[in-house]
């Protein structure tokens, strides 16, 4: 009896929450694996062809994983113990570069050693520029070096005074050798800290600070710049783990604060990890822990979320409790996928376990070949106990259909539908009778049904209760 009970309670904790707030263009949830992985926390992540690179502290590693299979490839161990962002990047040849605190390495997507460029200090990354390699250190060090075969081409010294206490400090490089420091300084009144973006541009060998905007009693920055807007998250000294999204405009010699978004709302908590992006359509990508209940600590609880931002006004959002402490840590983009990394506990105390959230985003076509399908794909009843019915509205197109259903691992449980070209203008209902593909019954848990019909495809979530 016990066993049953403990059952059903980890299937009620890993209902998936869906919220589509805009509509065109906003991704759906087309897979959700656990990854075989350990550490204290993720905070870098990129994705190079069909391969995920984490940077992952305590075990501080470098982890490759095939995002077809969703293993681990390998894992390179790093020396230092200083964990921050912005530790890893991939460069325009797809290799990766990693700080390993001052010792700065280039590697092949196979782990090979490329080059190693040891620096004095704790080194943030950028690839951003075609030209050069950009290091920035906690003591306000800017580094260049060559691509090919990391020797330094310039450095200078900053005077935008950063401490190694302080915490965090980033650097985006653009392709006209202007550079964005994001940096937590030593100010402030209630923890003498706060954070500062600054412009440098190099003009004739000499790295000049163009404009600076600082604002005390902020911590945590770090940041990232689209064309000519700089986004910065920083969190709230008072409550200390709130998130705010700074967006500001470059206009050259000055700036403009053109708006600040507090992300989970005037009446909750929430944190953005570290893995923030933009993507194809110049939306601001989050990944943000909401917390729950009214315990300051976050003892109640967390949800997991990843966020779509547009001018600063949430646009989409897909929320997750996988378990009752869910947080999304970091995000990457590859082509029109969005992909998440969770970090998930059944227990505030309890034994971290990672998650891998694979979105798919919407695309829009002309193609009169593609078939037209209502985005709800309805499956009933929900929870269920033994059987599901899965259906189609308004389908007008005639392009083979296939609707099968998988766990959360990405394996294949059963196929409804294979193939087939459905009538088109009818609705369309078939029934899961709670069987794998050879006759014998699922386990209780959580089941991704996907639709694939010409162009289209997407996914639902349904439980199942024994």
């Amino acid at each position: 009896m016990r066993t049953h009970k403990y059952l059903l309670m980890v299937v009620l904790w890993i209902t998936i929450v869906v919220s589509l707030v805009a509509q065109n263009g906003s991704p759906h949830i087309i897979g959700i694996n656990q990854l075989a992985i350990t550490g204290s926390d993720i905070y870098c992540f990129i994705i190079i062809n069909e391969s995920a690179f984490l940077r992952i502290g305590y075990p501080n590693q470098i982890v490759k994983i095939n995002l077809i299979t969703k293993q681990t490839d390998w894992a390179i161990n790093m020396n230092s113990n200083s964990n921050s962002r912005n530790q890893l990047v991939k460069t325009l040849d797809n290799n990766i570069c990693y700080a390993d605190g001052g010792l700065i390495v280039k590697i092949s997507t196979d782990g090979d050693i490329l080059w190693t460029q040891n620096l004095t200090g704790i080194f943030s990354l950028s690839a951003k520029s075609p030209d050069f390699l950009t290091c920035y250190s906690m003591s306000s060090n800017l580094v260049l070096l060559d691509y090919t075969t990391g020797q330094i081409i310039n450095q200078w010294s900053i005077t935008t005074g950063g401490l190694a206490s302080c915490g965090y400090h980033n650097v985006h490089a653009a392709t006209d050798s202007t550079f964005y420091l994001f940096d937590d300084m030593p100010m402030g009144i209630l923890y003498n800290t706060g954070i500062k973006i600054t412009k440098i541009k190099v003009i004739n060998g000499m790295a000049e600070i163009i404009w600076f905007l600082r604002v005390d009693d902020l911590s945590d920055i770090h940041g990232i710049v689209d064309d000519n807007i700089v986004y910065a998250i920083v969190r709230q000294i008072d409550p200390w783990v709130n998130s705010l999204v700074y967006q500001v405009i470059d206009q050259g010699d000055n700036y403009t604060i053109t708006s600040i978004t507090d992300i989970a709302g005037p009446d909750s908590v929430g944190t953005v990890g570290s893995g923030i992006t933009v993507d194809n359509n110049h939306r601001l990508i989050l990944p943000v822990a909401i917390r729950l209940g009214i315990d300051p600590n976050g003892e109640d609880g967390y949800s997991g979320a990843i966020m779509g931002y547009e001018n600063g006004n949430l646009v989409w959002s897909i929320n997750q409790t996988i378990m009752p402490f869910c947080l999304m840590l970091v995000t990457a983009i590859n082509s029109n996928k969005i992909y998440g990394i969770s970090m998930c506990m059944t227990s505030y105390s309890g034994v971290r376990t990672f998650w891998l959230t694979e979105l798919e985003t919407t695309v829009a076509t002309d193609d009169p070949t593609t078939p037209a399908i209502d985005p709800e794909l309805t499956c009933y009843p929900n929870p269920c106990r033994g059987s599901a019915n899965v259906k189609i509205k308004q389908q007008t197109g005639n392009s083979p259909t296939t609707i099968a259903i998988y766990n959360t691992r990405g394996q294949l449980i059963r196929t409804l539908v294979n193939g087939q070209n459905l009538t088109p203008g009818k609705e369309h209902t078939f029934t899961w009778d709670g069987t794998t593909g050879s006759g014998q019954p699922a386990a209780a848990g959580i089941y991704l049904f996907k639709i694939k019909s010409g162009q289209y495809s997407a996914t639902r979530k349904m439980i199942l209760m024994k």
